[in-house]
């Protein structure tokens, strides 16, 4: 019979009778005409780029702008060209809630809740009075204004039109639909979205003299966002955590929700305040990356599906940084000082170790007991690399018969060595069971994996 391959990670610890699980690979959806409806394909690798300062490398701590890479590393702010060369700007403090945009002629990086500039020539703190009676946790650029918000209140401000310096006390209004605190702010489509704990509003420029922003018509949302740093644009809109522990995309003035039952109870056992995410594109999918002390999911817009990305022997992905520049999707390392670019070709992680693992659906015994005979994959061989760790790549099987709760391992099947494509990827007498069995694969040798079918022969269960 056909195992059909996992296309999501969706665990409920409440009912075990779901066990499929992607970690640091995902589906991709084949034409109608494929042998098979969809191929499980690795996630990209990180490759080295460069270093930069002496690290870590904060949450929202890299941005692109003015032909540079903006890159906040421990205490200092650095902007680094596409040569790699990196130029030590000034310091702006211990990392705490770090928020960066720009408006073409300076970058504003905003520690909270102090701000910082670089305009090219000169860098400092901001530190005109009317912005030092508010400070900020959040900014963002809006037709030519800096948008600014206000820690612990509903206020939000501007500095003077064109500048980042400059501020009038006038230049400010309230989010007063709720009586809640603005979390952050996202600009998308010219509209400036405050993030509160329990409400969103929508705000635009009308050009009315004085803080030319109002309120936009239909622009209250009773809805609000744990936490700015997992709102992101992405794919014509803003992804964001809600305050009711679902994952919401903005469509219009609808906050629809996303998320799946799995990825909501996972909501709930996490440090929200550890949050952040970011999204990034490839090969025609749209990734929105969430990230917290407790582990990563990724939502692919394409296939609406989720996922989750790990680096070997930590709880989440370290590649918790993300800016697009100089043509590459570059990310960086939240513990250390690295930079490196998401790659399709190099499967490893700075150097190290990337473990591709899925978990398949349970093959019930059906009250008697079931003999698993054969089990064989489907997928691509003779992938192995000429020299070094992956010339002879490995597959890994794991079982569990107790809802994974427990795994036994299978001897491991070769991918086939460079050339090899006639490899065969099978594992024979799997034994009997009275009980669920669930079937694990993995790769941690850094070759290219696609997956399109998993056949069992079992005599006495079924899918």
């Amino acid at each position: 019979m056909q195992l059909q391959l996992p296309i999501h990670s969706y665990q409920l610890r409440s009912k075990p009778a779901s066990t499929a699980r992607l970690v640091n690979c995902f589906a991709e959806q084949l034409p109608p005409d494929a042998k098979t409806a969809v191929l499980l394909g690795r996630t990209p690798g990180v490759t080295d780029w460069t270093t930069v300062g002496t690290g870590p490398i904060p949450p929202g701590g890299m941005l692109p702008a003015m032909g540079l890479l903006f890159v906040v590393s421990a205490s200092k702010l650095y902007s680094v060209t596409a040569n790699r060369v990196a130029t030590l700007l000034g310091d702006v403090g211990i990392p705490g809630n770090i928020d960066m945009d720009t408006n073409g002629s300076a970058v504003v990086v905003v520690n909270e809740p102090l701000a910082y500039y670089w305009d090219g020539a000169t860098f400092g703190q901001i530190t005109d009075p009317d912005f030092l009676a508010l400070g900020a946790n959040g900014v963002e650029f809006d037709d030519n204004f800096m948008l600014f918000t206000e820690p612990n209140s509903d206020v939000f401000f501007g500095a003077d039109l064109g500048s980042v310096t400059s501020f009038d006390a006038l230049n400010f209004a309230s989010a007063e639909g709720s009586p809640d605190k603005l979390r952050g702010l996202k600009v998308d489509h010219r509209q400036a979205i405050l993030l509160g704990t329990d409400s969103l509003e929508l705000w635009q420029n009308i050009g009315q003299q004085g803080f030319p922003f109002d309120r936009a018509a239909n622009g209250f949302i009773e809805i609000g966002c744990f936490n700015a740093k997992t709102a992101v644009k992405l794919d014509n809109s803003v992804f964001w955590v809600a305050n009711d522990y679902t994952v919401r995309r903005l469509d219009g003035n609808t906050p629809t929700r996303v998320s799946t039952h799995a990825v909501e109870q996972f909501l709930t056992t996490v440090t929200i305040a550890s949050g952040y995410a970011y999204g990034y594109t490839q090969d025609g999918h749209l990734f929105y990356v969430l990230t917290f002390s407790e582990g990563t999911y990724v939502y692919d817009c394409t296939t609406k599906e989720w996922h989750e990305r790990g680096t070997y022997g930590k709880t989440n992905w370290i590649a918790g940084v993300h800016a697009q520049a100089f043509g590459l999707e570059l990310v960086g390392d939240t513990t250390s000082n690295r930079i490196g670019y998401l790659s399709a070709t190099d499967y490893d992680e700075w150097g190290g170790i990337q473990r591709m693992e899925w978990t398949y659906q349970p093959v019930y015994a059906q009250g008697k007991r079931a003999f698993h005979h054969r089990l064989q994959m489907i997928c691509e061989v003779g992938v192995g690399l000429t020299l070094g760790q992956g010339s002879d790549p490995q597959i890994m099987l794991d079982y569990s018969d107790d809802s994974g709760k427990t795994w036994f391992s299978m001897p491991n099947r070769s991918l086939g060595k460079i050339g090899n494509y006639r490899q065969i990827v099978t594992w024979d007498r799997l034994g009997s069971t009275e009980n669920t069995r669930v079937y694990r694969g993995a790769v941690s040798d850094p070759v290219r994996v696609a997956i399109t079918d998993t056949i069992l022969d079992v005599e006495g269960g079924r899918v």
